[in-house]
C-alpha cells in the first residue's frame, strides 16, 4: 500500500476517507488498486479501513471501524445513537450493525441506505479519535429510542459504573425528547439501569429478573454470624444467590495477617469453599452462563425451585450504596 496511506491509516486507527487520501495527493487509482489486492476494505463510498486492522477486529470493533471511516467522509457531522456508544467505548448489545446514526445539518430525520441523519440544531459535540460525536448521555437515551431498552441499559450500566454520567444527566436528556420521539420508552430504559453492574452479562441477567418479576438486590456482600466476609455475589434473588457466567466475586477481605494471594490452581477450590459457606448460611446458589440468557424462562424455573431451599440465614447481608 502507498506509504502515504499507511501513515494516514496509522494515525487514524486504520480508517480514512477518500478526501483525506486526495489531500495527500494519492490518486484514485491507487485506492482502487489497494482495494482490489486486499490492502484496503471499502466499507462505504469513499470510506476505507486498512485490511490488517479489519481482519483482526471482532464484529463490534468492525462496527466502530465502519463508523469512524464513514464519519471521516462527512466533515461537520457527528456520530450519534449506538454509533456514538461504540466511539465512547461502551458495550453494544442488541443493536443494528448495518445502521449508522449521525447528527447533521438536515431539517428532519433522513435515511440514506444504512445512514440515519438527525438534525444537529446547534448541538455541542465532543471529539474522540478525531471524529465528532454526541455526549454519552445523549447517545444512551437516543439508543433507547432507536434500538430499544436492552441496548441502552447495557451501555448505560457501563457508563454509570465507570462514572461517565449520572442518572440525573440521563433524565435531563430524556426530558429533551418529545412524547412523539419516544420519551416514555427512553425513561423506561433509564429506570432499568444500575451503576453496580460490572459486565454485559450481569446487565442482561438483571433485565431478565426484571421481566420475570422477581425481587432481587445486586452486588450484595454476605458475612457470617461473626461478621466475617464470605463473599460478594452478583444477585440475591429472594434469598437465592445468583451468579453470572460461573464466576463468583468471592475476593476475601485481606489484612496484614493474610498469606500471599492464592495460586491459580487454588482458586477453584477456594471459591467452592466460599460457595459452601454461603449455602451453610441458608442461601442456595444458582449460576447463569451465556447460553442461559437465551432461555429466561429456565432461569426463572431454577430460581423458583431453589427458593424452597432458602433457610433462615445467619449471614449478614450488606447492600452497597449506589
Amino acid at each position: 500500500m502507498d506509504k502515504r496511506l499507511q501513515a494516514l491509516a496509522g494515525r487514524q486507527g486504520g480508517t480514512f476517507s477518500a478526501a483525506q487520501a486526495k489531500a495527500l495527493a494519492v490518486p484514485d487509482h491507487e485506492l482502487r488498486r489497494a482495494v482490489a489486492v486486499g490492502e484496503l476494505v471499502r466499507v462505504r463510498r469513499e470510506a476505507y479501513v486498512a485490511s490488517a486492522v479489519w481482519a483482526s477486529a471482532n464484529p463490534e470493533e468492525r462496527y466502530l471501524l465502519t463508523a469512524l471511516a464513514v464519519a471521516r467522509t462527512r466533515p461537520g457531522d457527528g456520530l450519534s445513537h449506538h454509533a456514538a456508544l461504540a466511539l465512547h467505548g461502551l458495550p453494544l448489545w442488541d443493536y443494528a450493525a448495518d445502521r449508522l446514526d449521525l447528527v447533521s445539518k438536515v431539517r428532519q430525520v433522513t435515511h440514506r441506505r444504512g445512514l440515519a441523519l438527525h438534525p444537529s440544531r446547534g448541538l455541542l459535540l465532543q471529539e474522540l479519535e478525531g471524529v465528532p460525536a454526541v455526549s454519552v448521555a445523549r447517545a444512551i437515551v437516543r439508543s433507547a429510542v432507536s434500538m430499544g431498552r436492552d441496548c441502552a441499559v447495557v451501555a448505560g450500566d457501563a457508563a454509570l459504573h465507570r462514572g461517565l454520567i449520572t442518572v440525573a444527566e440521563l433524565i435531563d436528556e430524556v426530558a429533551r425528547l418529545t412524547p412523539h420521539e419516544g420519551r416514555t420508552r427512553a425513561m423506561d430504559a433509564v429506570m432499568h439501569m444500575d451503576a453496580k453492574a460490572q459486565s454485559v452479562g450481569e446487565s442482561r441477567t438483571r433485565l431478565i429478573l426484571d421481566d420475570l418479576g422477581l425481587g432481587y438486590e445486586s452486588q450484595v456482600v454476605i458475612r457470617d454470624r461473626e461478621g466475617r466476609f464470605i463473599g460478594q455475589v452478583d444477585f440475591l434473588v429472594e434469598g437465592v444467590v445468583l451468579e453470572f457466567d460461573g464466576r463468583n466475586k468471592y475476593e476475601r477481605d485481606r489484612d496484614d495477617e493474610d498469606d500471599a494471594a492464592p495460586e491459580p490452581g487454588q482458586v477453584v477450590w477456594l471459591e467452592k469453599r466460599r460457595e459452601d459457606a454461603i449455602r451453610r448460611e441458608g442461601h442456595p446458589v444458582e449460576r447463569v452462563i451465556w447460553d442461559d440468557l437465551a432461555r429466561p424462562g429456565l432461569i426463572g424455573v431454577r430460581i423458583r425451585q431453589a427458593r424452597h431451599l432458602v433457610l433462615r440465614p445467619h449471614a449478614t447481608e450488606e447492600r452497597p450504596s449506589a
